[in-house]
């Protein structure tokens, strides 16, 4: 199971999924014989945002599953009663578990990239910002999946968890270095960077545990709410 799911991990963009061998049709036929029918909406199971489409609909109810139980510990007869289709539906819009799983990590991978923001010719106060918003843009539109990376991913070997371990490390640094740079600048105060940066990368990490899109915070506000807080933190006071 751990060297199937890595393979298809690891290479996202050019795996072309096989169709399903297994399962039954309430004739006795194989599921994967039958002609494939229109793609309905679930039928029961948690509501979601209606105005996604109905594989992303289906993947936000995934990602709820996955992040409970674990990638291991979640079954395709789970995701599909949690979206209230039947299990042989749900190979109308996924191949595999590990379909989904890839699908669900794709949206949040390699947003930054690090050396361009450290590198920027904007005033370091700017770039931080921006390296900040970014992240938490990113964290609150999915923070299920930013979680299952954190968790799941980093557990890997080969390139994908080689990727999900060196990310948060890289964050670090370039947060890091763009502290320096705001101190050289006389925009940030002596702060000592490493804690700071550290500190940095530890709140945007815990927000996958708490943040939950409809909860009572708007995703604008809290990417805003924690820009400032940080920044704030950071930026010298005019002097009086």
């Amino acid at each position: 199971m751990g060297d199937k799911k890595l393979s298809v991990v690891t290479d996202i963009r050019n795996r072309i999924p096989a169709a399903p061998s297994q399962g039954t049709s309430s004739s006795g036929e194989p599921e994967d014989a039958l002609p494939k029918r229109g793609r309905g909406r679930p039928r029961h199971g948690k509501a979601v945002a209606r105005d996604l489409s109905r594989d992303q609909e289906i993947l936000k109810i995934a990602a709820e599953v996955l992040y409970k139980k674990g990638f291991a510990g979640a079954k395709l007869n789970d995701i599909a009663a949690a979206a209230g289709i039947a299990k042989g539906s749900l190979y109308h819009y996924f191949s595999s578990k590990e379909e989904i799983y890839e699908r669900l990590i794709k949206n949040v991978r390699g947003t930054l990239d690090f050396e361009a923001e450290v590198k920027g010719r904007a005033p370091a106060a700017q770039r931080l910002e921006h390296l900040l918003r970014t992240r938490l843009a990113t964290t609150v539109e999915y923070p299920l999946e930013v979680g299952l990376l954190a968790r799941e991913l980093v557990h890997l070997e080969g390139p994908a968890g080689d990727w999900a371990r060196q990310d948060p490390k890289n964050y670090f640094n370039a947060v890091r270095q763009i502290i320096l740079q705001g101190q050289k600048e006389e925009a940030f105060r002596a702060v000592d960077p490493d804690a700071i940066a550290s500190t940095i990368v530890g709140i945007l990490a815990n927000v996958p545990a708490w943040y939950r899109l409809g909860g009572r915070i708007p995703p604008d506000a809290l990417v805003d709410e924690v820009t400032s807080f940080i920044m704030n933190g950071l930026l010298k006071k005019p002097k009086k």
